[in-house]
């Protein structure tokens, strides 16, 4: 399966970046259908139509792992082009 590997820097606390993590995941469940459960208080667990992944917080850091299934590699730049700007506003 193709992936998808974003790593986003950020100085925020990590309450505060689970906390707008959280929001853009909610966007995205109501925007996408992508369900998204924490699984620890650093990690969030993604699945959706033709792919799953993997949120992980640190300090400083945010890492956003997703494989996507054959039938979306021809929009993997597309996929990987949006995710990053989401991730970074939601982080700014």
């Amino acid at each position: 399966m193709p992936k998808v590997t974003i790593d986003q820097p950020h100085s925020l606390s990590l309450p505060e970046v689970k906390q707008r993590l959280q929001g853009l995941q909610d966007k995205l469940a109501a925007k996408y259908g992508v369900d998204a459960r924490w699984t620890s208080d650093t990690e969030s667990q993604l699945k959706g139509t033709g792919f799953t992944g993997r949120i992980s917080c640190a300090d400083g850091r945010v890492s956003v792992l997703i494989d996507l299934s054959f039938a979306l590699t021809p929009i993997k730049g597309k996929i990987e082009e949006r995710v990053r700007q989401e991730l970074k506003n939601a982080l700014a």
